[in-house]
């Protein structure tokens, strides 16, 4: 797996050392149909996309995994996966649901690297996105512009990571900074702002950078630290939300996020691996590595709801995206 080695996190001696994610953003995207798909959906029911209801499908990614789950929510019936999309080469990132109910699959081990567009529901495949080089495409976002955003944990030969832009199926832009060398949280605020989290050249530390309209220069925020770099993404009051370093909770910063310390602090289970809100933002929900499971929080009071499992036995859940994907 790639990801232990991409950063040097460990909670304990466990597994969870490995468990680096990415959280995705949700805004607009579409691009056009490519001709060159090879990876297919297995649909378990037919589409039920509602961009006005809370109702309809997680989606999770496991480490190192082949599969990506969709489960019906709500779930506390602990219902199997009710469809399923791939098979993938190695899922080792962040995965993301757009406005129009699509999700989007980077996956690390294919040959080339891939991002791959499927319809609501584990629709049919749609758009493939090609990754040059050999990289390690982590996450994915998408802004009201139609622009698809993609983290590149490490771009060609282990050098520093970069974000690409596609408009369409071609890459228009290359975002890049000297002091980021591991991005892999990606999210896209309201204004269209690309936000990622990221390690610095010297691994000293987890910080959080702004390109501000999706251009460079970026803004740099070293005063936010935190746990798993691929965890971030903003509630619609544009509070920004990551996992903290070193303890079970989620931080919430306020604008213009330059305080010292973080606004809310959410206590939760067992060290959560990935959150993403839902459509409404009332719940929260969160991958959990460890013990291989769900877990269902409301939002923003933090409070534990359930969680299930059914299905995700000896795997490792990391990416998670919720459709329909949360409004900002």
């Amino acid at each position: 797996m790639h990801r232990d080695n991409l950063v040097g996190l460990a909670l304990g001696t466990t597994v969870i050392a490995m468990l680096l994610v990415g959280c995705s953003g949700s805004s607009q995207a579409g691009s056009p149909i490519s001709p060159n798909l090879q990876q297919q959906s297995t649909s378990g029911a037919a589409s039920t996309f509602n961009p006005n209801s809370d109702n309809g499908m997680t989606y999770l990614s496991t480490i190192g995994g082949t599969t990506v789950y969709g489960y019906r929510k709500p779930n506390r019936a602990n219902n199997a996966p009710a469809c399923t999309v791939g098979p993938f080469v190695s899922v080792n990132g962040g995965i993301g649901v757009d406005q129009s109910g699509n999700l989007w699959v980077p996956d690390q081990g294919a040959n080339p690297k891939t991002v791959t567009e499927y319809g609501p529901d584990c629709g049919p495949a749609k758009t493939v996105l090609t990754v040059s080089g050999d990289t390690l495409p982590d996450n994915v976002a998408f802004d009201t512009n139609g622009h698809v955003y993609v983290t590149n944990a490490v771009a060609n030969s282990g050098g520093p990571g970069n974000i690409l832009q596609y408009t369409g199926t071609a890459v228009t832009k290359t975002l890049t900074d000297p002091d980021i060398s591991t991005p892999q949280g990606l999210a896209v605020d309201n204004r269209n702002n690309v936000w990622v989290s990221y390690r610095d050249p010297g691994s000293t530390g987890t910080y959080v950078a702004e390109f501000p309209h999706g251009n460079m220069p970026a803004k740099l925020f070293h005063n936010i630290a935190l746990g798993f770099p691929g965890s971030l993404q903003f509630d619609r009051s544009q509070n920004m939300l990551a996992l903290a370093p070193g303890v079970p909770a989620m931080y919430i910063y306020s604008p213009p996020y330059t305080q010292s310390k973080p606004t809310t602090q959410l206590p939760m289970q067992n060290a959560p691996t990935m959150c993403t809100l839902g459509r409404f933002q009332t719940k929260l929900y969160c991958s959990n590595g460890f013990y291989s499971k769900v877990d269902i929080y409301t939002y923003p009071a933090g409070s534990y709801l359930y969680s299930y499992s059914n299905g995700l036995s000896g795997q490792l859940p990391d990416g998670i995206a919720n459709d329909p994907a949360p409004r900002n």
